[in-house]
């Protein structure tokens, strides 16, 4: 090979290796410019109200100040609000939906409402914001769902909008048995202290059975349709966890309002969690988690009170019973 000829050789080699060369740092500019973001956690916030005290709320997003909630048939890792397909009454007295329970986080954003409570999901460790505490902050995995947040164990849902004043529409609502929802139990807001349920200020009142006769009985739903709720008490006194989730303690965060109740009836005792529960004549109440709803002439929900079904009911050393009232 001539002399020129092999100069030419060599920068054509040349040439190609520095496009080789190029081509490489071309490609890791646009990997380092447009690769996905590292995934981020949810964030958890906590939110002081007068009503409720300082409860759990999303953090930032499209979500923000959504409240978040927790189960009562969610206990010692049994998941009572699933996936599995029911149907239950809506708020419109002629209507009920086929819905699940939960459903991933996605459908609240796009509108979806195949689910009634969407899990509040994360795509990586969960984050606290301030007054929320990042020991008690985990996920659970979920087929179908995802990673679902938890907060001190309880699984973390979402239900209605932000709002102000705050006003949390799945505050003490009850999903029981048909017509309603049958996902068996109570929704609460979640205290960010600890964890455990936050009803707010109880409101202890009377009920109407379906016979006339009248009982103790909770505040329920008060943001949305408020139901007076049949209480019970307990023959063999306070029901620990033994009793969840078929019984629930009825918690009070102060002194409870009345509405139609003797105030020198009316008390607290104080929980090993340090939670209040509320008493009647010395005996801590119960709500029933297959309460019975009791249906107005035009089908809505009568607010005068719920079926009293669980009424002579056994629990695991006695038997619950509602109060009669006098007339």
């Amino acid at each position: 090979m001539k002399v020129g000829e092999a100069n030419r050789s060599r920068q054509s080699r040349i040439r190609w290796a520095l496009l080789a060369v190029g081509a490489v740092v071309v490609v890791v500019l646009l990997i380092v410019l447009f690769r996905p973001g590292h995934p981020v956690g949810s964030a958890v916030a906590s939110l002081s109200t007068k009503a409720y005290g300082t409860v759990l709320v999303v953090k930032g997003g499209e979500l923000a100040g959504f409240p978040l909630y927790e189960f009562s048939g969610d206990v010692d890792g049994r998941v009572g609000c699933g996936t599995t397909k029911a149907r239950g009454y809506d708020l419109d007295p002629n209507g009920a939906l086929e819905m699940t329970c939960t459903g991933p986080m996605s459908d609240i954003l796009h509108n979806v409402t195949s689910d009634d409570w969407p899990a509040f999901t994360t795509k990586d460790s969960p984050i606290a914001g301030a007054g929320v505490d990042q020991k008690l902050l985990g996920t659970r995995y979920r087929r179908g769902i995802g990673d679902q947040v938890t907060y001190a164990g309880h699984l973390l849902y979402l239900f209605d909008p932000s709002s102000s004043p705050f006003k949390p529409l799945g505050e003490e609502y009850m999903e029981t048995v048909s017509p309603l929802a049958p996902w068996h139990g109570y929704w609460t807001l979640v205290a960010a202290k600890n964890g455990d349920p936050d009803g707010g200020v109880a409101t202890i009142e009377t009920g109407t059975l379906a016979n006339s006769q009248r009982v103790l009985a909770v505040e329920g739903d008060p943001n949305i349709n408020p139901l007076a709720v049949t209480a019970y008490t307990y023959s063999a006194g306070l029901c620990g966890t033994s009793c969840q989730p078929e019984w629930l303690p009825v918690l009070t965060t102060g002194k409870p309002l009345l509405h139609g109740v003797s105030a020198r009836a009316i008390g607290e005792v104080r929980l090993a969690n340090r939670a209040e529960q509320v008493t009647y004549n010395g005996k801590p109440l119960y709500e029933y988690w297959k309460e019975k709803v009791s249906l107005a002439k035009d089908g809505s929900l009568a607010a005068a009170g719920t079926a009293g079904n669980g009424n002579g009911l056994s629990g695991p050393a006695g038997t619950f019973s509602t109060v009669p009232l006098g007339s």
